[in-house]
């Protein structure tokens, strides 16, 4: 669904405001007859009591003659904005609702609109995004490895490729749209440290999330996005998947539109991973597949077991056992013998669950990331 979006509202005369412009509005003289831009952004008070509110970008521009043009621009965080964290995904049915508490937190910010105005907006940016939650001891990490082997290149015309933050983020710009795949539970604690080097703005709202959940619990969380900036660029995406419908706030808030466009991006990167290789007796794959299980008790544990299943690769079992044997007695091997289990091969299999929760679209919610715990 959408996460972050970008609104512009035109309007027909200036904007009357009492919101906490920089610079203010009200310094505008009335002779004036250059480009004026003024911000409201989200106040340190609001910050401190958890209040998510929009940004805000008043532009004030000279036409022909002496008329002007006048614009108001919200960027926010759709889930945000409902519910103060965007693990909970939203529903067409949820748009009532975003119309009308938005315009509540606009006139909290000073700034007075009818709803049909907000309704009617002019989306010149958005991110459609999906979550998926994985509770099987599925590592975010060891998803965006798979991702990063894939050669979209084939397929899409890529500047640039990071994969950063610890292996957390793997982020793609081309000249249409950016696609970001990262781990939402990582991105929160590093925006806990600083939100300059995090993927998503504003998590202040949603950081006590991080009190109720324990590392060492079977639950993770991989957030897949696609960016788009630019009327011209959202109008070509939009085009390739059958919408033709003018580009407002009311129109693109579509699950069916969100699924389209992801889906069909995803295929570009299924279609280019090398499949064969993922579930391959190599070390990082084996311990891919060692960590995604419950048998490890801890990591010297899988590490042994990384150890074996190397060992054994290579050299006869009855001639391992008989070395170990040899020098720690004739019972070590009971001990032993439960690192020789071969670790189920499911790198493929975490594949098509990706693939299978973007076909079905359900939308995820907090709960099922606390309920877990």
């Amino acid at each position: 669904m959408i996460d972050t979006i970008k609104l512009v509202i035109k309007l027909s005369s200036p904007l009357q405001s009492k919101a906490n412009f920089q610079p203010s509005i009200n310094s505008i003289k009335e002779d004036y007859r250059g480009v004026f831009r003024a911000f409201a952004n989200p106040t340190a008070l609001s910050k401190s009591q958890g209040k998510y509110l929009p940004r805000l970008t008043y532009t004030q521009r000279p036409k022909t003659g002496f008329t002007a043009s006048y614009e108001l621009a919200i960027e926010l965080s759709l889930p945000k904005l409902l519910y103060n964290e965007n693990f909970t995904e939203l529903t067409d049915q949820d748009f009532p609702r975003l119309v009308e508490q938005l315009r509540a937190s606009l006139v909290e910010m000073g700034v007075w609109l009818f709803s049909h105005q907000i309704r009617e907006a002019e989306v010149r940016a958005v991110h459609f995004g999906k979550n998926f939650v994985f509770k099987d001891y599925t590592s975010t990490s060891s998803v965006l490895q798979i991702l990063r082997t894939a050669d979209i290149s084939k397929r899409l015309d890529v500047q640039n490729t990071d994969f950063r933050n610890g292996g957390y983020v793997l982020h793609m710009h081309t000249n249409s749209m950016d696609i970001a795949f990262y781990d939402k539970l990582a991105d929160l604690r590093k925006s806990k440290v600083t939100e300059k080097r995090s993927q998503e703005k504003d998590n202040y709202v949603q950081l006590d999330i991080l009190d109720v959940i324990k590392r060492q619990h079977p639950v993770a969380s991989m957030r897949y996005e696609l960016r788009f900036n630019g009327k011209k660029k959202i109008e070509a995406a939009l085009k390739k998947v059958g919408f033709a419908k003018p580009l407002t706030f009311e129109n693109v808030l579509s699950a069916d539109l969100s699924k389209k466009l992801l889906l069909s991006q995803w295929k570009d990167f299924y279609d280019c991973i090398p499949k064969l290789a993922l579930d391959a007796d190599q070390p990082d794959k084996l311990l891919a597949n060692i960590l995604q299980t419950a048998d490890p008790k801890g990591p010297m544990q899988a590490i042994a077991q990384l150890g074996m299943m190397l060992l054994l690769k290579e050299s006869d079992q009855r001639y391992v056992r008989t070395m170990f044997e040899e020098r720690f007695g004739t019972h070590v091997w009971s001990r032993l013998k439960p690192l020789t289990k071969q670790p189920s091969k499911v790198q493929y299999k975490t594949l098509l669950a990706i693939q299978k929760g973007l076909e079905e679209f359900k939308p995820t919610k907090i709960e099922d990331i606390k309920d877990n715990i």
